[in-house]
């Protein structure tokens, strides 16, 4: 018969045959090959068996339909079971032409081919399966030579089920920040033990890979998993090192695979990504968290119990590795690895194979070097990039070696001792990378300077811009070829590793590099060693320093990502003994800068810099996403610069204005106002009453004012600040708007409500910057000119659009538009946007996602979803305890309505305890007049029906008295 369905049959049978032929074949080198690695695995020697089978199937089919016994209805049944052996099969050619040794292929690669036809056994495994229910399908082909209808129909629903049960294909993820490397060699018994424990695909495993640092964990789990590529289980790689680090690595592997709640604030991000790994739908996965050393930050529940948002599910598994034994035994019980030095023979390989021009006579040479460097694979790399960068011989190295044995041991053994390790044994490690490092300084000095200047910075992902580009840390610019000639030279000795950020967020990935612990740590003592510490010191204070100038002068979309980056190298940097500040009162200066003579406002080149470490504390404010955290930087900002340039300096007086904002901005409004005053004096006194900057200070301190009830004195102010913008600088200046802005502000306060209307309608948007406008938005609502509000803050959105900076306010305001006129639905869905731009930008945790979230928890309150409230503020509160002051602002403002909360559940007497308690604490902290007390004061009258007259309160009594709002 010649029908088209017979003839498409007909085509796939042929397709299918070939690739059979081909299997076969392959599948018979490889068995050749692998005689001397391992036997065939059983998954290939199946599928060998199959595939006879399956050809043999085919062709009854085929000779069934050039009799004609088949017609064409049955070739419709039957084509989508074909065309499933065609894919399968497809897969099973790719798999096998990976792992097929060609001709002339050299001992390593034919070996190497054959492990990776071990590494695929999980999957041929299941294209075997699948043949198999495809060959029981298509042998049910004789019950169809003289068809029913029922049989057909019977065939053609065990097809469809078939059909279906084959396409459910998961998408698959790699998100594997290391490279695999071609030449790694050894570990044989190792990456065979991982195969072995992952060898049960249907039942969740855990394993940790321990070792010493240096040891080879990382590579040789990169090796492994490297049998996962094109194969229907994804990979995520998390560096776990921090809190931070484990939580940015969730959050980009939550981004990228979708993951429901990425991008709720209101969520932990590694709750997000747990559920999402431990639904079904998530397909099969393997996990890896690498350099997991913490122990409190996995396990203590004060840090953060991280080991308990790790994914557990039966379709994935988890591979962990720590230098820390106690954490892999807790995470994986019995279930470890555990890395030793690699043997004598395993050393002589590797450091074969990496030196191009081995010869035999060089064994012995490799045989002592292998045992001096402790069969530590970093160190034997190191060794064998030394003689090869510099064409020198492995006796050269040697001799290099032990001429400088007893000095370098002396000098290093005691400073990088490691108590995972017998204290009695030598340290080849320090030994190797001393002749290393005096090398490339000899040598490379560009590439020396690099490294002691990245050893200055956190271990982990030290951005390029760092070290590599001209800033006043340099006496002369490098030119680009020259700095990546100098990184070359360090990742060749395996110094540093490039890691490149792949979040979806950015357009172009970014290089940063990993400098590995040890090596830090032992840079560090060597400059210690060389009295050349604090001269490294002062280079990275002032690259850093620099780098914090360029990112401010950005656009204010682009300054986070920027600033984030930085912070946690300038954390690290300013704990450095010669310029760390103890956090005490007194602000001590460090004695460093004591006795220094400044030129324009800066040290020496080899001195460290009391300016430009101002800088670094004063940019880096919001480094511990803390309200004290911040506010302790720049004070110390401002005491270095007081010290060294003069309390009446500009650049003093500059961090001093950024000290009374972050008062004012979190409610300390007297001691805001104390210090506006003091600033006021110097700028009227060094620059001028008409000076731009003097009267902004001046705005600043009548908001303050007001802020405190002190409405007389800040409105005078206020109209000597109108009257002189506005003969200086014009009315439509923006001193002058926002001086008019504060003003209304003033009036509101004071309730002179049609004044302030006037005043509102003399500000014209036209006029007004985004921010401006956005402020207006707020003077509109507060006069509950709604419609006016509302369509300046719309209009907003579209400025904001694709900025990360400014969108969330602009969400926020529109939330607190509809909310405060009952349209709470609306208001909730805006307010969440608002959450999602302020974790996006500024963290999860940041002071301005805590906010957004008690935002949100007071718009669920208005539609009585009390319960969701209560959890969503007891967490904030919770955190804010163990991050700020009882006192906090933030803090008092979370559990005031927490207990507004309690009141609506039915926890009256609780709920009025806490109120109270929090009115005291207002009092002492912002003052009775201040705008927090007064306001307070009145919810408490008003909600709780409480009016307080200066007598104490006993809870207990006033709850009996009271009545439950409805």
């Amino acid at each position: 018969m010649s029908g088209v369905e017979a003839l498409a049959v007909i085509g796939i049978i042929a397709n299918v045959a070939g690739i059979v032929d081909f299997a076969s074949k392959v599948l018979g080198r490889i068995k050749e090959a692998s005689d001397d690695v391992h036997d065939v695995p059983k998954a290939f020697r199946d599928v060998q068996s199959t595939l006879p089978l399956l050809a043999n199937t085919l062709n009854q089919i085929k000779r069934q339909i050039d009799s004609g016994a088949l017609d064409e209805e049955a070739c419709q049944v039957l084509k989508p079971v074909l065309q499933t052996c065609l894919s399968r099969s497809s897969e099973l050619q790719e798999i096998l032409d990976k792992c097929n040794p060609k001709d002339g292929s050299s001992r390593f690669r034919r070996a190497w081919k054959a492990v990776m036809s071990l590494r695929q056994d999980k999957k041929v495994e299941e294209i075997s399966e699948a043949i198999h229910k495809s060959i029981s399908m298509l042998t049910c082909h004789h019950h169809i030579a003289a068809p029913a209808t029922n049989t057909l129909g019977s065939l053609s629903t065990v097809v469809a089920a078939l059909s279906l049960e084959d396409q459910k294909h998961f998408k698959t993820y790699s998100m594997i920040p290391v490279q695999w490397a071609e030449d790694f060699t050894g570990r044989e018994e190792e990456i065979n033990a991982l195969s072995s424990k992952f060898s049960h695909s249907e039942k969740h495993v855990r394993v940790a890979v321990v070792g010493l640092g240096g040891i080879g964990k990382t590579r040789l789990v990169r090796q492994y998993v490297e049998q996962y590529k094109d194969s229907d289980t994804s990979v995520f790689w998390i560096h776990a090192g921090t809190a931070e680090r484990m939580r940015s690595g969730s959050r980009d592997i939550a981004k990228k695979v979708g993951a429901q709640g990425c991008d709720d604030s209101n969520t932990d991000i590694l709750v997000v990504l747990k559920k999402w790994f431990e639904n079904e739908d998530s397909g099969k996965w393997l996990l890896i968290y690498d350099n997991v050393d913490d122990i409190d930050l996995m396990y203590d529940e004060h840090r953060g119990g991280l080991a308990t948002h790790l994914p557990r599910s039966n379709h994935g598994s988890i591979i962990l590795t720590t230098r820390n034994r106690q954490i892999g035994v807790k995470f994986a019980k019995s279930n470890l690895i555990t890395l030793s030095d690699l043997t004598q023979a395993q050393s002589i390989s590797l450091m074969a194979m990496k030196l191009r021009n081995e010869t035999t006579e060089s064994r012995p040479a490799l045989s002592k070097l292998a045992e001096a460097l402790g069969g530590i694979p970093l160190a034997l790399v190191q060794a064998t990039s030394f003689i090869e960068e510099n064409h020198s011989t492995p006796d050269r190295y040697l001799e290099l070696y032990d001429a400088n044995e007893s000095s370098k041991i002396d000098l290093l053994s005691q400073d990088f001792e490691d108590d995972t390790r017998d204290p009695e044994l030598k340290n080849p490690i320090a030994i190797t990378w001393i002749v290393t490092f005096e090398h490339i300084k000899n040598h490379q000095p560009l590439a020396a300077d690099t490294l002691c200047l990245m050893s200055m910075f956190d271990a982990q992902a030290v951005p390029e811009s760092l070290v590599s580009e001209p800033a006043k840390g340099r006496s002369t610019s490098v030119s680009p070829i020259d700095m990546e000639r100098a990184l070359g030279v360090l990742q060749a000795y395996s110094l540093i590793t490039p890691r490149y950020n792949t979040c979806a967020s950015h357009e172009k990935a970014r290089r940063s590099f990993d400098i590995h612990r040890l090596v830090r740590l032992v840079t560090r003592n060597w400059l210690v060693m060389c009295s050349t510490y604090d001269h490294w010191v002062s280079k990275a204070i002032n690259m850093i320093s620099a780098r914090y100038d360029e990112v401010c002068e950005l656009p204010r979309s682009e300054q986070f990502q920027g600033l984030s980056e930085l912070d946690a190298h300038a954390l690290i940097l300013l704990s450095s003994p010669p310029v760390l500040i103890q956090d005490n009162d007194d602000m001590s200066v460090p004695t460093v800068f004591l006795g220094q003579t400044l030129q324009n406002d800066h040290a020496s080149e080899n001195a460290i810099c009391p300016t430009c470490t101002a800088n670094v504390l004063g940019s880096s404010i919001d480094v511990q996403n803390t309200m004290s955290g911040g506010l302790r930087n720049v004070r110390k900002a401002a005491a270095i610069c007081a010290f060294a340039l003069g309390p009446e300096h500009i650049t003093t007086l500059r961090y001093q204005c950024v000290e009374a904002e972050y008062l004012w901005k979190f409610n300390y409004y007297v001691e805001s106002e104390v210090l506006h005053r003091q600033i006021l004096a110097s700028y009227t006194s060094k620059l001028g009453p008409k000076h731009r900057q003097t009267l902004q200070i001046t705005s600043y301190l009548a908001q303050t004012m007001t802020d405190q009830g002190k409405n007389n004195g800040a409105e005078s102010l206020l109209l000597q600040v109108i009257e002189t913008c506005t003969e200086e600088y014009g009315e439509e200046d923006r001193l002058t708007i926002r001086a008019k802005r504060g003003l209304v502000d003033n009036m509101i306060s004071q309730g002179r409500m049609d004044e302030a209307d006037v005043m509102i309608d003399r500000i014209s948007p036209l006029h007004c910057s985004g921010d401006d406008k956005l402020k207006l938005t707020w003077l509109y609502r507060k006069r509950g000119r709604y419609t006016e509000a509302e369509t300046l803050c719309l209009s907003l959105l579209d400025d904001f659009q694709g900025k990360d900076y400014g969108l969330g306010l602009v969400y926020d305001t529109l939330a607190d538009i509809y909310k405060i006129q009952g349209l709470n639905i609306k208001a909730e869905r805006f307010e969440r946007q608002a959450l999602a731009c302020e974790q996006e930008m500024y963290g999860e945790f940041s002071i301005n996602a805590l906010l957004g979230s008690i935002q949100l928890a007071r718009i669920l309150s208005r539609q009585a979803r009390y319960d969701e409230a209560e959890a969503l503020l007891s967490d904030v509160t919770e955190l804010l305890k163990q991050r700020e002051s009882e006192v906090s602002s933030l803090a008092l403002y979370a559990r005031f309505h927490l207990a507004w909360v309690w009141l609506n559940q039915g926890r009256t007497e609780l709920s009025i305890q806490e109120a109270l308690e929090i009115i005291k604490l207002t009092a002492k902290a912002q003052g009775a007049q201040s705008r927090e007390y007064i306001e307070r004061v009145e919810n408490l009258r008003s909600l709780w029906g409480i009016n307080l007259d200066g007598t104490e309160f006993n809870a207990s009594d006033i709850a009996d008295e009271i009545t439950q709002p409805e």
